[in-house]
């Protein structure tokens, strides 16, 4: 068990002092389309910023560590004097990976209908494709005043990787056991990614608001 911890907190290290220097941080924002319909009706774009030319994740991806992207986009009306009515969310999930033996990346998007694997044989162009903004199929519904919010969390391991991690330092070979998959299992696989100094961020952005005046058709 020693020697597992002492393994995870080595690599957690690597990429601590990799990162040390100066280096810009990943950021993510959410806008309008421009174009819109007669009815004032916009989709959100989101676009992921420099995420690696942020040294934690670069080196991450050298260390052969897979980065999962979690994004959930939330459709918001404004309501003056009110609380905003939340309306509905989508979520999506994306996976980098680095394929040491074939000497490319491959990037594996989880959606709901299914999943969609890309592969990339230079840095280059996986960060230009990781780059580039994604038009969100989501709609508000009515007429009023309204806004997305996105929220990415990114980090370094899986759920199923962190749960493979407890089971090891637990000394247990089975299934994991249900209470760790409770709140406060989450909350410990947090604190396992804290202290092994294992990369992870939670990052917001709200877009412009925008008038809504007829019903979408």
């Amino acid at each position: 068990m020693r020697r597992v911890l002492g393994l995870v907190l080595a690599i957690g290290a690597a990429l601590a002092i990799g990162a040390s220097a100066q280096s810009p941080r990943v950021g993510v924002s959410v806008r309008v389309s421009p174009d819109s319909l007669p009815s004032g009706a916009r989709r959100p774009w989101v676009q992921v910023r420099d995420l690696l030319n942020d040294a934690r994740w670069s080196k991450a991806l050298d260390e052969a560590l897979p980065i999962r992207l979690n994004y959930q986009v939330q459709v918001w009306r404004s309501r003056d004097g009110w609380i905003d009515e939340l309306q509905r969310a989508m979520e999506w999930s994306v996976l980098i990976e680095r394929e040491m033996l074939q000497e490319q990346y491959r990037v594996t998007l989880i959606l709901k209908s299914g999943t969609d694997e890309l592969r990339f044989q230079t840095r280059e162009e996986l960060a230009r494709y990781l780059s580039m903004t994604t038009d969100v199929d989501a709609w508000p519904d009515g007429t009023g005043t309204f806004f997305y919010l996105v929220a990415l969390r990114i980090t370094a391991l899986s759920d199923e990787d962190m749960e493979e991690l407890e089971r090891f330092l637990a000394g247990q070979g089975g299934a994991t056991p249900r209470a760790e998959r409770s709140p406060l299992g989450r909350g410990i696989r947090k604190l396992l990614l804290r202290l092994a100094g294992l990369p992870s961020d939670a990052l917001e952005a709200r877009s412009p608001s925008f008038r809504v005046t007829n019903r979408r058709e």
